[in-house]
């Protein structure tokens, strides 16, 4: 572990374990929304509030939980691209 108080900057090799990390955890969600959506469609689920909720996941909840997943991968790529700056900055 390095000393915080004479380090400037970020930690490039850290940034990139965690950009790492921020891709692997958007292909999990992208993987969790993917089980959901197989399993109603896989099950009978009937009535007002089934056809409530299905609307809903399809309307909000599926796209936002998708956009949340690609805005982690967006980040990811952002901080490994800061990591590459701070890399370039120190040599």
């Amino acid at each position: 572990m390095y000393d915080k108080s004479r380090f400037h900057g970020i930690d490039p090799q850290y940034s990139r374990q965690q950009a790492r990390a921020m891709r692997t955890g958007a292909g999990e969600l992208d993987g969790i929304v993917g089980q959901i959506g197989s399993m109603l469609s896989g099950v009978t689920f009937t009535g007002p509030g089934a056809e409530r909720f299905l609307g809903e996941w399809d309307g909000a909840l599926r796209p936002q939980l998708a956009a949340a997943a690609e805005n982690i991968r967006s980040n990811s790529v952002e901080l490994d691209r800061r990591a590459q700056l701070q890399e370039d900055a120190s040599r």
